[in-house]
């Protein structure tokens, strides 16, 4: 012992020194431990933030999936088979064709002629206006569901999860904006007709119903109609979305075509208050449709319809010799494809058609992901 103490008297500044080093190797040794344990606490947490920011990511995609599916079998389907009601009720040609069955033989020649003038301006009318009417709920339903969602997806990312302790006012708003996608059927379709009709009866007048008409004649004639109708959302909105909430409530009374049992889980959330809400969903739906996004993907779709309705036409052209079909002959196909138009969702082919287009899949991911924020 007197040995050790002796040694370390002797060489007291080395041993300090030695300690020194010592020491400070191991007070390093442990800054560096813990600052190890802090790198690896900070990824592992920073790997947690991204698993749950991948895990949103995807229920934001799956939802954003789902409404989309959920568009052609929900508020869109009703929607449709009300316009079909209310467009061939006001369209209705059947007491023409009577007259003009019945009264062979019988009726004066200048007779004769308007009855099929009048028929052939209805003809043309209620397809034109089927076509476009169906377009427009299509889109419109779409919308509708994307705001709600988002609207959901934010307010379920809050923790309002909780579907039985919703508020059954709340639950009556979300009902009554999905029903207004029947404001077209029911309010609108008279406004669109009439505007419609004249259009045709322009286009129409120098087209006499003996004249032969090929298939790119005829597909000019709907074009033409087409691309007279205001393509500005200023002449044509009132006929999809009324003014305001208060206004659909008015119109509504307080019923809807879909009950609250109906409305999917994904598509019910709680909001502030009933009118206050249906303002705020009604007012993101019109900013949208006003959209100049939404203007050019309402005149792709149409463009698409319109050439895929005339695919039918051109089946019917192939069989002809001479290629081109008197006006007159070619009234029962063109009324007939508007019933086609309107077929239930799950049979509509028109439908499947403007969902898979590329460029309406992108502006909806836009609506579902920032509502209320297109150009």
């Amino acid at each position: 012992m007197n040995s050790i103490r002796f040694f370390v008297n002797r060489h007291r500044r080395k041993v300090l020194f030695t300690l020194g080093i010592v020491g400070g190797g191991y007070a390093l040794y442990r800054v560096y431990c813990a600052q190890k344990e802090r790198m690896l606490v900070l990824e592992e947490e920073e790997e947690a933030e991204r698993r749950a920011d991948e895990l949103v990511e995807i229920r934001l995609r799956e939802h954003f999936e789902s409404l989309q599916r959920m568009s052609d079998s929900s508020s869109l389907a009703a929607a449709l088979d009300n316009l079909k009601d209310h467009l061939f009720e006001a369209l209705d040609y059947s007491e023409l064709t009577e007259r003009l069955n019945k009264g062979k033989g019988h009726l004066i020649p200048q007779e004769k002629l308007e009855l099929w003038e009048r028929l052939k301006i209805l003809s043309f009318t209620r397809t034109v206006c089927a076509l476009w009417a169906m377009t427009v709920l299509n889109l419109y339903t779409r919308t509708q569901l994307n705001i709600l969602g988002r609207h959901f997806f934010i307010n379920q990312a809050r923790g309002f999860e909780n579907l039985e302790s919703m508020d059954q006012s709340i639950a009556l708003c979300q009902q009554k904006f999905l029903g207004s996608a029947d404001f077209l059927p029911q309010y609108g379709v008279t406004g669109l007709i009439v505007r419609m009709e004249k259009i045709v009866e322009n286009i129409l007048e120098s087209k006499h119903l003996r004249e032969p008409l090929t298939v790119g004649e005829l597909y000019d004639i709907f074009r033409r109609i087409l691309n007279n109708f205001p393509s500005s959302s200023l002449q044509w909105i009132n006929y999809v979305i009324p003014e305001n909430g208060l206004l659909y409530q008015e119109l509504s009374s307080g019923t809807s075509t879909f009950g609250v049992s109906q409305l999917p889980r994904a598509v019910l959330s709680p909001f502030e208050t009933e009118r206050a809400k249906l303002e705020q969903l009604m007012a993101e739906t019109r900013d949208v449709l006003s959209s100049n996004d939404f203007a050019l993907i309402l005149e792709q779709s149409l463009k698409t319809v319109l050439d895929s309705m005339m695919e039918e036409f051109n089946t019917m052209f192939e069989g002809v010799t001479s290629g081109s079909i008197p006006l007159a002959k070619l009234l029962p196909p063109v009324s007939h494809a508007s019933t086609v138009l309107l077929e239930h969702p799950t049979k509509n082919r028109f439908i499947n058609i403007i969902g898979n287009l590329p460029q309406v899949q992108s502006f909806y991911a836009l609506v579902y992901a920032n509502a209320g924020g297109i150009s």
